[in-house]
């Protein structure tokens, strides 16, 4: 199945539904899915593999685990850092 940022323009809570809906059906019938997305959160936690792009070009090929544990280089890393820095802002607005 290919799906080009197939929850880009739902609302967060119907988007997190829905993408665990997909990953369900997606496990269950053993799909292969290409997903395209630019919502890092989204891709790590939807993907058993993350492949960035920068340039045209693939730059990291890599599972969401070692993405989290600094694998995948720059461009990766820099997108990483961008759901991270918002759970850790969301985690000083809760305090």
């Amino acid at each position: 199945m290919l799906m080009d940022e197939p929850f880009g323009a739902l609302d967060p809570v119907t988007r997190d539904a829905l993408g665990r809906k997909v990953r369900a059906l997606h496990d269950s019938l053993g799909l292969t899915t290409v997903m395209v997305t630019h919502d890092m959160a989204e891709a790590l936690l939807l993907a058993d593999r993350v492949l960035v792009m920068a340039r045209g070009r693939i730059v990291a090929d890599e599972t969401p685990q070692a993405l989290l544990g600094g694998c995948g280089g720059p461009e990766a890393q820099a997108l990483v850092a961008v759901p991270r820095a918002q759970a850790h802002a969301l985690a000083e607005l809760a305090r």
